[in-house]
């Protein structure tokens, strides 16, 4: 098991897209389109269709079957289907193509569209999990001299994490500090700590932080509630493509690849 320790206080104490401003269809309840809305403009009567699309999907009527839209450039066609799979759910997997990916690519165009075609089929995932989650409220690392003598390595990583019930400083493996460097964590995100691998996830960052100016694609999450060390039902939402490249690595390690 990692070592994680609670540090006892003395104290009383991504790039931006061309479409990411998209949130939905921009629809009414009685599914008609309003003129500006959910980062929608125009096109009422498409996004009206596309409306009657989600709903069928969503109560599972329109299983094996597909929406064709056609066009010329520029009247938001690809604005639209991310549309569709924002209302369908923030999970969902989107990826756009152009056919110049296609016919540009060295191996053969069956194999290129099956491939998006797997990163774009969704699978949902749930375990549950002994967690330290909560929002970072101070992040440190502790160093000591290399045995080389040359330089200095960390020695332990020292955080806060708090949630709506209280904080919690933990003194945590020097292996960590290379899973919180990937995930970028900083100062204001929510993350969770795996307790018996040490895997890192960061969730998003914490709302208090959020302004209607914010141009960044950030996504916000509320403060995490009840105590910092917790049991928590983890949810991974990965793709067919992901297995396959984890299967590439090693086969009898996918599901485990994922879930630890």
């Amino acid at each position: 098991m990692m070592k994680i320790e609670e540090v006892k206080s003395t104290t009383k104490t991504q790039r931006i897209a061309h479409h990411s401003h998209i949130k939905g269809l921009g629809l009414q309840e009685d599914g008609t389109a309003l003129e500006n809305a959910s980062g929608m403009v125009g096109q009422q009567i498409a996004r009206e269709a596309a409306g009657i699309f989600v709903d069928l999907v969503k109560s599972k009527k329109l299983a094996g079957r597909a929406l064709l839209m056609a066009g010329p450039p520029g009247t938001g066609k690809t604005a639209i289907a991310l549309a569709v799979a924002q209302e369908l759910g923030s999970k969902v997997p989107f990826y756009p193509m152009v056919g110049s990916e296609v016919y540009s690519a060295e191996v053969k165009k069956t194999e290129v569209l099956m491939e998006n075609f797997r990163r774009a089929i969704g699978l949902r995932i749930k375990e549950t999990k002994e967690v330290w989650e909560g929002e970072v409220i101070e992040l440190k690392t502790e160093e000591k001299d290399d045995q080389t003598g040359y330089g200095k390595v960390v020695s332990a990583v020292v955080i806060t994490l708090k949630t709506s019930k209280g904080s919690k400083t933990l003194k945590l493996d020097p292996s960590i500090h290379e899973n919180l460097t990937r995930e970028k964590v900083t100062i204001g995100d929510v993350i969770y700590i795996e307790a018996n691998s040490g895997n890192v996830k960061r969730v998003g960052r914490c709302d208090v932080y959020n302004s209607e100016y914010d141009l960044e694609a950030e996504e916000y999450v509320p403060l995490p509630k009840g105590d910092v060390h917790k049991k928590k039902e983890i949810v991974q939402d990965v793709t067919l493509h992901d297995l396959d490249v984890a299967n590439a690595k090693n086969p009898k390690e996918v599901m485990i690849s994922f879930l630890l």
